[in-house]
């Protein structure tokens, strides 16, 4: 698997977490038997425990995606060199 399909991957992991996080919490508020007030209240939970969660998911991610994105660095790295020394010939002989 490439780089970018496990960049895809990842990120498209992470939007599936966040999508249903999101859905499940509106789906329980709407179903809920509360006052206005009540949902009010469930709904501000909700979104801090969302924030907490989409926090802490960053700060695990964060490692991995560096870690992709510094391979991905070191092969576009290694492809220049390597294209340059392929062509290193062709300019000394000019």
């Amino acid at each position: 698997m490439s780089d970018n399909e496990e960049r895809s991957v990842l990120l498209s992991v992470l939007a599936g977490i966040g999508i249903g996080a999101i859905v499940g919490a509106v789906v329980a508020l709407l179903l809920a038997p509360k006052s206005g007030r009540e949902t009010r209240e469930d709904l501000a939970k909700a979104i801090e425990k969302l924030k907490e969660s989409v926090s802490e998911l960053s700060h695990r991610v964060k490692p991995a995606l560096e870690t992709v994105a510094s391979t991905i660095r070191q092969k576009a790295a290694g492809e220049e060199a390597a294209e340059a020394g392929e062509h290193a010939p062709e300019q000394s002989q000019a």
